[in-house]
């Protein structure tokens, strides 16, 4: 009976070791990244979004800034990239190195999200961000 104990803790113990390493080496949408950028610093930012759930978020300054051109490109070979943003409608791009360039009114002491809102994964985009 003992013996048996000591086995099936050795079994509950390896379940929750090949557990703790799945969740370890599975990506999912909780590894996304995240990046900033203040338009009041700088009055433009290039930002690259690798992954799809990865997130940009830019500070529109109190004065001065009243509209942002936002260029965006996808870098997958293979996938469709989406893009999407608080500011607008969500935008589809093919594959291989296809941008489009978007005008957007802010407001002053405001934020704007963008993010990578890719079906799969691994599809890299890159999201350019100037003030005017």
């Amino acid at each position: 009976m003992i013996k048996m104990k000591k086995a099936l803790g050795k079994v509950i113990v390896a379940f929750f070791v090949c557990l703790l390493s799945f969740a370890v080496i599975s990506p999912s949408h909780a590894m996304a990244a995240t990046y900033y950028c203040d338009l009041g610093q700088q009055p433009q930012c290039v930002e690259f979004l690798p992954e799809s759930g990865d997130l940009l978020y830019v500070n529109i300054p109190p004065s001065g800034v009243y509209a942002i051109d936002v260029t965006v490109s996808n870098y997958s070979q293979e996938y469709y990239a989406v893009f999407n943003t608080n500011l607008g409608n969500p935008i589809e791009l093919p594959p291989y190195m296809t941008s489009e360039v978007i005008t957007y009114p802010v407001q002053p002491s405001s934020s704007a999200t963008f993010s990578n809102a890719s079906r799969v994964t691994d599809t890299p985009i890159q999201i350019t961000v100037v003030a005017k």
